[in-house]
Protein backbone atom coordinates (compact mmCIF):
# COMPACT_ATOMS: atom_id res chain seq x y z
CA UNK A 1 0.00 0.00 0.00
CA UNK A 2 1.33 3.41 -0.90
CA UNK A 3 1.76 5.69 2.47
CA UNK A 4 -0.19 9.20 1.71
CA UNK A 5 2.07 11.87 0.96
CA UNK A 6 3.30 14.52 3.12
CA UNK A 7 0.10 16.70 4.39
CA UNK A 8 -2.59 14.36 3.12
CA UNK A 9 -5.68 13.83 5.44
CA UNK A 10 -6.41 9.95 5.95
CA UNK A 11 -8.91 8.54 4.15
CA UNK A 12 -11.53 7.85 6.58
CA UNK A 13 -11.53 11.63 7.15
CA UNK A 14 -13.55 11.68 4.05
CA UNK A 15 -16.61 9.93 5.80
CA UNK A 16 -17.87 13.08 7.42
CA UNK A 17 -17.57 15.04 4.26
CA UNK A 18 -18.93 12.69 2.32
CA UNK A 19 -22.06 12.72 3.81
CA UNK A 20 -22.76 16.14 4.33
CA UNK A 21 -21.79 16.37 0.23
CA UNK A 22 -24.76 13.44 -0.09
CA UNK A 23 -27.35 15.70 2.06
CA UNK A 24 -26.33 18.60 0.28
CA UNK A 25 -27.08 16.77 -2.94
CA UNK A 26 -30.10 14.76 -1.45
CA UNK A 27 -31.70 18.67 -0.67
CA UNK A 28 -30.89 19.49 -4.27
CA UNK A 29 -32.96 17.14 -6.03
CA UNK A 30 -35.92 16.44 -3.33
CA UNK A 31 -37.92 19.25 -4.92
CA UNK A 32 -37.94 18.20 -7.88
CA UNK A 33 -41.05 15.92 -9.49
CA UNK A 34 -44.46 15.59 -7.62
CA UNK A 35 -42.43 16.98 -4.62
CA UNK A 36 -42.65 20.60 -6.11
CA UNK A 37 -46.02 19.97 -7.04
CA UNK A 38 -47.08 19.46 -3.57
CA UNK A 39 -45.27 22.20 -2.34
CA UNK A 40 -46.60 24.63 -5.52
CA UNK A 41 -49.96 23.45 -4.12
CA UNK A 42 -49.78 24.01 -0.97
CA UNK A 43 -48.24 27.48 -0.88
CA UNK A 44 -50.11 28.83 -3.84
CA UNK A 45 -46.76 29.41 -5.87
CA UNK A 46 -47.01 30.49 -9.39
CA UNK A 47 -44.48 28.55 -11.59
CA UNK A 48 -42.16 30.90 -12.06
CA UNK A 49 -41.00 30.45 -8.44
CA UNK A 50 -39.45 26.84 -9.86
CA UNK A 51 -36.84 28.88 -11.48
CA UNK A 52 -36.04 30.57 -8.05
CA UNK A 53 -36.18 27.69 -5.94
CA UNK A 54 -32.82 26.03 -8.22
CA UNK A 55 -31.24 29.36 -8.68
CA UNK A 56 -31.36 30.39 -5.13
CA UNK A 57 -29.60 26.70 -4.36
CA UNK A 58 -26.84 26.85 -7.35
CA UNK A 59 -26.33 30.32 -6.71
CA UNK A 60 -25.32 30.60 -3.25
CA UNK A 61 -23.63 27.07 -3.75
CA UNK A 62 -21.60 27.74 -6.77
CA UNK A 63 -20.18 30.55 -4.10
CA UNK A 64 -19.31 28.41 -0.89
CA UNK A 65 -17.66 25.81 -3.05
CA UNK A 66 -15.01 27.87 -3.86
CA UNK A 67 -14.76 28.39 0.03
CA UNK A 68 -14.96 24.79 0.52
CA UNK A 69 -11.91 24.14 -1.60
CA UNK A 70 -9.93 26.62 -0.19
CA UNK A 71 -10.25 26.47 3.67
CA UNK A 72 -11.73 23.02 3.36
CA UNK A 73 -8.12 21.83 2.43
CA UNK A 74 -6.51 22.96 5.46
CA UNK A 75 -9.34 23.18 8.17
CA UNK A 76 -12.00 20.56 6.75
CA UNK A 77 -13.51 19.27 10.37
CA UNK A 78 -13.81 23.02 10.88
CA UNK A 79 -15.58 24.00 7.41
CA UNK A 80 -18.02 20.66 7.09
CA UNK A 81 -19.64 21.50 10.48
CA UNK A 82 -20.98 24.18 9.99
CA UNK A 83 -21.68 23.14 6.23
CA UNK A 84 -23.56 20.18 8.32
CA UNK A 85 -25.31 23.13 10.20
CA UNK A 86 -26.30 25.11 7.64
CA UNK A 87 -27.71 22.02 6.09
CA UNK A 88 -29.87 20.71 8.97
CA UNK A 89 -31.04 24.25 9.93
CA UNK A 90 -31.38 24.69 5.95
CA UNK A 91 -34.20 21.10 5.72
CA UNK A 92 -35.62 22.50 9.06
CA UNK A 93 -36.88 25.71 7.83
CA UNK A 94 -38.12 24.04 4.65
CA UNK A 95 -40.26 21.95 6.54
CA UNK A 96 -41.81 24.49 8.52
CA UNK A 97 -41.76 26.99 5.38
CA UNK A 98 -45.17 28.95 6.09
CA UNK A 99 -45.27 30.45 2.01
CA UNK A 100 -42.55 30.97 -0.68
CA UNK A 101 -40.66 33.60 0.51
CA UNK A 102 -39.48 31.69 3.65
CA UNK A 103 -38.91 28.36 1.14
CA UNK A 104 -36.50 30.27 -1.24
CA UNK A 105 -34.75 31.64 1.57
CA UNK A 106 -34.48 28.00 3.16
CA UNK A 107 -33.05 26.79 -0.18
CA UNK A 108 -29.81 29.58 -0.61
CA UNK A 109 -28.61 28.23 3.30
CA UNK A 110 -29.10 24.86 1.88
CA UNK A 111 -27.01 25.84 -1.47
CA UNK A 112 -24.43 27.74 1.20
CA UNK A 113 -24.09 24.38 3.18
CA UNK A 114 -24.02 22.10 -0.21
CA UNK A 115 -21.01 24.14 -1.70
CA UNK A 116 -19.08 24.17 1.57
CA UNK A 117 -19.18 20.27 1.84
CA UNK A 118 -18.86 19.76 -2.27
CA UNK A 119 -15.74 21.84 -1.93
CA UNK A 120 -14.14 20.43 1.46
CA UNK A 121 -14.83 16.70 -0.14
CA UNK A 122 -13.03 17.41 -3.77
CA UNK A 123 -10.30 19.43 -1.32
CA UNK A 124 -9.78 16.32 0.90
CA UNK A 125 -10.12 13.90 -2.26
CA UNK A 126 -7.15 15.76 -4.67
CA UNK A 127 -4.20 15.45 -2.73
CA UNK A 128 -4.61 11.73 -2.14
CA UNK A 129 -2.96 10.38 -5.24
CA UNK A 130 -3.34 6.85 -5.62
CA UNK A 131 -5.50 6.21 -2.64
CA UNK A 132 -8.06 8.27 -4.85
CA UNK A 133 -8.45 5.63 -7.31
CA UNK A 134 -10.41 3.25 -5.18
CA UNK A 135 -11.77 6.09 -2.73
CA UNK A 136 -13.06 8.54 -5.64
CA UNK A 137 -15.81 6.02 -7.09
CA UNK A 138 -17.46 5.65 -3.30
CA UNK A 139 -17.26 9.15 -2.69
CA UNK A 140 -18.92 9.89 -6.55
CA UNK A 141 -21.10 6.91 -5.91
CA UNK A 142 -22.83 8.16 -2.88
CA UNK A 143 -23.52 11.75 -3.55
CA UNK A 144 -24.87 10.23 -7.01
CA UNK A 145 -26.72 8.13 -5.16
CA UNK A 146 -28.17 11.25 -2.75
CA UNK A 147 -28.96 12.99 -6.40
CA UNK A 148 -30.82 9.98 -7.54
CA UNK A 149 -32.78 8.92 -4.23
CA UNK A 150 -33.77 12.91 -3.69
CA UNK A 151 -37.18 13.19 -6.19
CA UNK A 152 -37.81 9.48 -5.39
CA UNK A 153 -38.02 9.68 -1.85
CA UNK A 154 -39.55 12.95 -2.13
CA UNK A 155 -42.40 11.84 -4.44
CA UNK A 156 -42.91 8.97 -2.06
CA UNK A 157 -43.48 11.19 0.59
CA UNK A 158 -45.19 13.76 -0.74
CA UNK A 159 -47.77 11.46 -2.14
CA UNK A 160 -48.03 9.17 1.08
CA UNK A 161 -47.88 11.59 3.71
CA UNK A 162 -46.80 15.30 2.94
CA UNK A 163 -44.13 17.13 1.07
CA UNK A 164 -42.41 18.47 4.15
CA UNK A 165 -41.20 14.70 5.31
CA UNK A 166 -38.05 14.36 3.29
CA UNK A 167 -36.77 17.77 5.12
CA UNK A 168 -37.40 16.03 8.42
CA UNK A 169 -35.83 13.13 7.09
CA UNK A 170 -33.00 15.21 6.04
CA UNK A 171 -32.47 16.42 9.80
CA UNK A 172 -31.64 12.89 11.14
CA UNK A 173 -29.08 12.50 7.93
CA UNK A 174 -27.47 15.64 9.15
CA UNK A 175 -27.42 14.70 12.98
CA UNK A 176 -25.92 11.53 12.16
CA UNK A 177 -23.19 13.38 9.63
CA UNK A 178 -22.07 16.11 12.44
CA UNK A 179 -21.77 13.23 14.89
CA UNK A 180 -19.58 10.91 12.42
CA UNK A 181 -17.78 14.15 11.42
CA UNK A 182 -16.82 15.41 14.94
CA UNK A 183 -15.75 11.88 16.11
CA UNK A 184 -13.52 12.19 12.72
CA UNK A 185 -12.73 15.60 13.91
CA UNK A 186 -11.40 14.63 17.80
CA UNK A 187 -9.61 11.55 16.31
CA UNK A 188 -7.78 13.39 13.49
CA UNK A 189 -6.64 16.11 16.41
CA UNK A 190 -5.49 13.36 18.94
CA UNK A 191 -3.12 11.34 16.31
CA UNK A 192 -1.66 14.74 15.34
CA UNK A 193 -1.19 15.72 18.58
CA UNK A 194 0.60 12.62 19.56
CA UNK A 195 2.59 12.53 16.95
CA UNK A 196 4.27 16.13 18.10
CA UNK A 197 4.25 15.09 21.33
CA UNK A 198 5.10 11.02 21.32
CA UNK A 199 5.00 11.36 25.40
Amino acid sequence: MTPPSPGTRPVWLLIGPTLAASLGAFLFTVTVGPEWSAIQADMNMPSIMTLWIFVAFLFTAGLAVLAGITLGRRWPTAVTLPAIALLTLSALLSSLAPDSGFFVFSRAMAGLGAGLAWGTTAALLVPMRAQRVPVMPLVAGTVLLSLVLGPIVGALLAQMVTWRLPFVLALLIGALAFLVTAIGGIVELTQRTSKVDPR
